[in-house]
């Protein structure tokens, strides 16, 4: 004859206190694994995927614009957000205009 398994039963707070230990620990492995550089290979590689599904119904012509048009939106993203603290709206919208035109 053999035993029946033992029965473990957890309380609310035991499982509140292991949900807690599980998000901090996903929170610290996903700190350690999206580095900058990691972020960069990681876009790259999607606007890389983007580009040659976009080649196969496209020129190569339209992609060189959006490909341009992607680079200073992002400059103008990380820039702007400087611009903006150092000069406010006013500053930004210079901003916009010199590097979009117009």
């Amino acid at each position: 004859m053999s035993t029946p398994p033992a029965e473990v039963r957890l309380t609310d707070e035991t499982l509140t206190y292991m949900e807690r230990l599980m998000e901090k620990a996903v929170q610290q492995g996903l700190s350690k694994a999206m580095t900058d550089e990691n972020a960069e290979a990681f876009w790259a590689a999607g606007f890389k995927v983007l580009q040659e599904q976009a080649a196969k119904h496209t020129g190569r012509f339209v992609l060189g614009g959006l490909a341009g048009l992607a680079r200073k939106l992002l400059v103008f993203a990380f820039l702007g957000s400087i611009v903006y603290m150092v000069g406010g709206w006013a500053l930004l919208a210079k901003f916009w205009h010199a590097l979009f035109g117009g």
